[in-house]
C-alpha cells in the first residue's frame, strides 16, 4: 500500500510538472501568429505580447490564491480528497483549452488557463504527503531528491513533447490542441491511480479553518520578518528576473530566428539539460568547497551579466550560450535561496516561512509577465534588460544590506 502511495504521488508530481512544461512552446506562437484565429488581423504585436502576458501570469496568480487553501483543506478533508478534487479540475481545464483552440476563443482559452492554476497548486499536497510518509528526516531528503529529479525530466519531456506535437508543418495530425489533450489524458490517467491506489496518509483535522487570503496575508508577514525580509525580497527580484527570461525567450526567438514550436520544444529540452547540470551537478560541487552566501554572491552577479547580454542583438549561438548560461546559474541560485530563507528562520517557524516563500514565489511569477509583456511592446529585447536591471537591484540590496 505505501508503494502504491508513493508512486501515485510520484507520477501525480510529474503529470502536474509535464502538463505545465508541455505547453511551454505553444502559447508565444500562438498569441503572435497572425493566422490563429485569436485576434482580428488588425491587432499590432505590442498588444498581442501585453495580452500574452497578463495570460502568462494568470497561472501562478491563481497558485499564490490557491495553493494555501488547498493545503488547508488536505490538512482539513485529507490528502486523497484533496489530491482528487484538484487532479480532477486540472483535466477539465485542459480539456477546455483544447476545446479553445478548435473555437480560436481567447475567452474560454483564458477560462482554460485559469482553472488549471487554480487547481495546480495540488504540488504542496504531494510535498505534504511524502512527508507523511517519510519516517526520518534522511528519508524525508532522498524522496525530495526523487521529486526534484521529476521535476527536471517531466520539463525536459514535456517541452519537448509539446513543441514537437503542436508543429502543424511536423504533420497533418498535429496542432496546438494536440498536447492540450494528452496533458488531459495524462491527467485522467492519474485521476484512476488516486482514486485506486492512493492510501490516506493523514488525520485529518476538522478544525482548521480556511483563510482565502493567506497567500496575501503571507506577503504581509514576509515584510515583518526582521533580517530575513531582505532574503525574501532578493528572493522575489531574482525570481521576477528568472521568470521573465523563461517566459519571454520564446517571443524573442520567435522575432529574431523565426521560430517554429517544434524549435521552441527543441531550445525548452536545452534550458532543462542546463538547469539540470545547475541544480544537481554544479550545486553538489560548489557547495563542497563554498559556502551557500559566497555562490549566492556570484551567482547573482553572473545572471546579471547574462541576462544584460541577451538584451542585446546577438547572433543565435551566442544567444543559446548566454542563454545556457543564465538558466544553469538560475538552477544553483534558486535552491540556494530557498536554503537560505529556512536557514536564518528559527526551527519552530520552520514550515510557516517556507509557506511564505511559496507565496513570494508564486507573487513574482505573476507579476513578470505582466510587465514584461508591456515591455516586449516597446522592444524585443526590453523585457530582458528589465529582468538584468531587477537582478542588479536584488545585488545591490544584497551587498548594502546583507546581515553582518
Amino acid at each position: 500500500m505505501k508503494k502504491g502511495t508513493f508512486f501515485t504521488v510520484l507520477f501525480t508530481y510529474f503529470v502536474d510538472n509535464l502538463g505545465w512544461s508541455i505547453v511551454f512552446p505553444i502559447f508565444a506562437p500562438l498569441f503572435l501568429s497572425v493566422n490563429n484565429g485569436f485576434f482580428e488581423k488588425g491587432v499590432d504585436v505590442a498588444t498581442r505580447t501585453a495580452i500574452l502576458g497578463v495570460f502568462l501570469a494568470l497561472y501562478p496568480l491563481m497558485q499564490f490564491f490557491s495553493a494555501p487553501v488547498l493545503g488547508e483543506f488536505a490538512d482539513r478533508s485529507g490528502r486523497k480528497r484533496a489530491l482528487i478534487i484538484s487532479v480532477f479540475f486540472t483535466f477539465v481545464g485542459y480539456v477546455i483549452s483544447a476545446m479553445s483552440i478548435y473555437l480560436h476563443s481567447l475567452t474560454w482559452l483564458f477560462t482554460g488557463r485559469i482553472i488549471t492554476g487554480m487547481f495546480s497548486g495540488n504540488l504542496s499536497v504531494c510535498l505534504a504527503t511524502i512527508s507523511d510518509m517519510s519516517e526520518n528526516e534522511h528519508e524525508k531528503a532522498k524522496n525530495f531528491g526523487f521529486l526534484s529529479m521529476i521535476v527536471g525530466f517531466s520539463f525536459i519531456v514535456g517541452a519537448f513533447l509539446g513543441g514537437k506535437f503542436s508543429d502543424e508543418r511536423l504533420s497533418n495530425f498535429f496542432s496546438p490542441a494536440v498536447p492540450f489533450w494528452i496533458a488531459a489524458i495524462l491527467s485522467f490517467s492519474n485521476l484512476f491511480f488516486i482514486i485506486f491506489t492512493f492510501t490516506e496518509t493523514f488525520n485529518v483535522n476538522k478544525k482548521i479553518k480556511f483563510d482565502f487570503l493567506e497567500g496575501v496575508h503571507n506577503v504581509q508577514q514576509a515584510l515583518k520578518k526582521g533580517d530575513i525580509k531582505i532574503i525574501f525580497l532578493i528572493y522575489f527580484l531574482f525570481l521576477f528576473s528568472w521568470t521573465i527570461l523563461f517566459q519571454f525567450t520564446p517571443v524573442l526567438v520567435i522575432d529574431r530566428f523565426g521560430f517554429s514550436n517544434s524549435n521552441i520544444g527543441d531550445l525548452a529540452g536545452f534550458m532543462g539539460i542546463c538547469w539540470a547540470l545547475g541544480s544537481w551537478f554544479a550545486n553538489h560541487v560548489l557547495i563542497r568547497y563554498f559556502s551557500q552566501v559566497k555562490i549566492l554572491e556570484v551567482t547573482i552577479l553572473i545572471f546579471t551579466i547574462f541576462c544584460g547580454f541577451i538584451g542585446m542583438p546577438l547572433d543565435k549561438i551566442l544567444l543559446l550560450i548566454m542563454l545556457g548560461g543564465c538558466v544553469m546559474i538560475g538552477g544553483i541560485a534558486w535552491p540556494l535561496c530557498s536554503s537560505i530563507i529556512s536557514s536564518r528562520a528559527p526551527s519552530d517557524i520552520q514550515g510557516k516561512i517556507l509557506g511564505i516563500s511559496q507565496s513570494m514565489q508564486s507573487l513574482a511569477m505573476g507579476v513578470s509577465p505582466i510587465i514584461g509583456g508591456i515591455a516586449n511592446g516597446v522592444n524585443v529585447y526590453f523585457p530582458f534588460i528589465i529582468a538584468s536591471f531587477s537582478c542588479l537591484i536584488a545585488g545591490i540590496i544584497y551587498f548594502n544590506l546583507k546581515p553582518r
